[in-house]
C-alpha cells in the first residue's frame, strides 16, 4: 500500500505483530515501510531477525537477535516508543520472539512525516528501492518463509 495510507510506524508509536512460519536459516522482508532514501525494515538474515531504521539516509540504526530462530511457527512483536511528542524525537525499538525479548535498538531521530513520497508498506517483500543496503543486491529480498497475519497498532 502506498505509504501515505499505511499506518504510521516510522513517526508514532505502534506494535507490529507477526505470525510467521520459517526455516532453518530463512532469508527475506518480514515488512517494509519507505525506502532507500528513507524508511523501516523488518527482514530475516540467515535465521536472525534484523530491524532498521533508515533515518533519510541521514544515520542508520539497526539491531537483530542474538540468535537464529528454530524452523516452525513464531510470535514476533516489534514495539516501537516514541520518547516525545515532538517531532524528529528518539524511540525505542523492542523486538520479542515468542514472548522472550530479543532486541532493543535505540533511534536517536525519527521522521517528522513520512519517509517519501513515492514508496510503500510491504508485507513479506520490499518492493521498490530497498530500505536496507543490507539486502540491496538480493531487493525485493521476498521472504522464504510464510507470513500468516501481520498486525499494526499504533498506541
Amino acid at each position: 500500500m502506498p505509504e501515505f495510507t499505511a499506518p504510521g510506524i516510522g513517526r508514532q508509536s505502534s506494535k507490529v505483530v507477526i505470525d510467521m512460519e520459517t526455516g532453518e536459516n530463512s532469508n527475506g522482508v518480514l515488512y517494509s515501510l519507505g525506502g532507500f532514501s528513507g524508511g523501516i525494515s523488518l527482514f530475516m538474515e540467515n535465521g536472525k531477525i534484523v530491524y532498521e531504521y533508515n533515518m533519510m539516509l541521514i544515520e542508520r540504526y539497526t539491531g537483530e537477535t542474538k540468535e537464529a530462530l528454530s524452523a516452525g511457527r513464531h510470535k514476533v512483536e516489534v514495539i516501537t516508543k516514541i520518547l516525545t511528542p515532538k517531532p524528529l524525537s528518539a524511540a525505542t525499538v523492542t523486538i520479542t520472539v515468542d514472548g522472550k525479548e530479543q532486541a532493543v535498538i535505540n533511534v536517536g531521530r525519527t521522521v517528522p512525516a513520512a519517509f517519501t513520497a513515492s514508496e510503500s508498506f510491504n508485507v513479506g517483500i520490499d518492493l521498490g528501492s530497498p530500505v536496507s543496503r543490507r539486502y540491496f543486491d538480493k531487493a525485493p529480498f521476498k521472504f522464504e518463509g510464510k507470513i500468516h497475519t501481520v498486525k499494526v497498532d499504533l498506541i
